[in-house]
């Protein structure tokens, strides 16, 4: 086969382009792991979140039925 004038064997150019395909096949097994795990850490992160307004508002509803006290009381 003739690449710019030069006969350059055919199974050459084959082994060249299976060794890209490898390395890029590789690279994106990597990356696509990279991003699982970032997707399972704001998973957890979203589920804390769900969790910390659920309090939050929990709170908020038991302080809203009571009447506000001072929270300091000076003991002498």
């Amino acid at each position: 086969m003739l690449v710019f004038g030069i006969d350059v064997p055919l199974v050459e150019i084959i082994l060249v382009f299976a060794i890209i395909m490898f390395i890029l096949l590789v690279e994106a097994i990597i990356v696509i792991g990279m991003l699982m795990s970032q997707m399972n850490k704001t998973k957890k992160l979203a589920g804390l979140l769900d969790n910390l307004s659920e309090t939050l508002l929990k709170m908020k509803d038991r302080d809203m039925g009571k009447p506000v006290k001072d929270k300091v009381e000076v003991v002498e």
